[in-house]
């Protein structure tokens, strides 16, 4: 805890140059009772999408970027929860490929909704998942919030 409180109390908690770590911001996209998962290509796992808040960035604004980048889906926040619906903290690997060490993510989850489908910007792996097929505790998490 004291690393994250190190990365909330920093002058640029959203900038990778924190080495402590970043807040980070995903979107969990629902649709026809499934949810919208991404192969993570470094972490080889199902997660969703999400990333990076860029600089002048809002972390709702860097969910829906994110989401359609990485998904070609063009999402808005949902109205009836504009607030992150989920935190996380969790330990992001090293990855010697970007230069980077072993740090923490503190990650907002957003809820979106789908306005438009276009082709994505990178090529990820996604795949919509019907709710018991999830394997990702902290989306599951989410979704019991969100079903309570």
């Amino acid at each position: 805890m004291e690393q994250a409180n190190a990365i909330l109390a920093s002058s640029r908690p959203y900038s990778r140059a924190t080495n402590e770590g970043h807040i980070t911001a995903s979107g969990l996209v629902i649709r026809d009772n499934k949810v919208l998962l991404i192969f993570h290509p470094h972490i080889k796992k199902w997660f969703q999408p999400g990333g990076h808040i860029d600089e002048g960035e809002s972390p709702i604004e860097a969910a829906v970027r994110e989401v359609y980048e990485e998904t070609g889906l063009v999402c808005v926040a949902d109205a009836e929860n504009p607030e992150p619906i989920d935190v996380d903290v969790h330990e992001i690997p090293a990855n010697p490929a970007k230069n980077e060490s072993a740090h923490l993510h503190i990650d907002l989850l957003y809820q979106l909704k789908v306005l438009r489908e276009e082709k994505p910007l990178e090529s990820i792996g996604c795949a919509w998942f019907s709710f018991d097929e999830v394997e990702s505790a902290r989306i599951q998490r989410a979704l019991n919030r969100l079903s309570a």
